[in-house]
């Protein structure tokens, strides 16, 4: 009978995890629960990850202080191309960066607010999900709501 009840104990957080809303990181699969990285920008200009990453193909991981069901804080890196002379020869460099996931819906976070200083410009960065169709397909992506 102890055995039983401690099995089941054990078995409840799994369970609400798996309630969890999920952020659109634009890889596979495309919603995740406390993803690693999110590449936001869908053209790969820039992508958010981890204090430990090295560089954009070396991204690390973000690291979640607050995910719960209603929204989730992460600290990290956000990778910017410069796009000189053009995007596929830019460079990347590294800011830190303050993610925000909230207003869930249907099991997913539907905004996300990155919070940084590039070049000595301070940006808050909104954005919220959005289904695009197309006449083959339906591809989430997130589209800019303010800067």
């Amino acid at each position: 009978m102890i055995a039983f009840s401690l099995a089941l104990v054990l078995a409840v957080p799994g369970v609400a995890a798996a309630r969890l809303p999920a952020v659109l990181t634009e890889h596979n699969p495309a919603f995740q629960v406390r993803p690693a990285t999110i590449d936001y920008t869908g053209d790969g200009s820039a992508v958010v990850g981890g204090l430990n990453g090295s560089g954009p193909r070396h991204l690390g991981r973000l690291k979640w202080t607050t995910y719960n069901e209603r929204q989730g804080s992460a600290t990290g890196l956000l990778w910017i191309n410069n796009c000189m002379p053009d995007c596929a020869d830019g460079r990347f460099s590294a800011v830190r960066v303050s993610v925000k996931v909230f207003s869930p819906h249907s099991g997913h976070f539907r905004r996300l607010t990155l919070t940084y200083t590039y070049r000595g410009h301070h940006y808050v960065d909104r954005r919220e999900i959005h289904l695009y169709r197309t006449p083959g397909a339906r591809i989430w992506g997130y589209q800019l709501i303010g800067a």
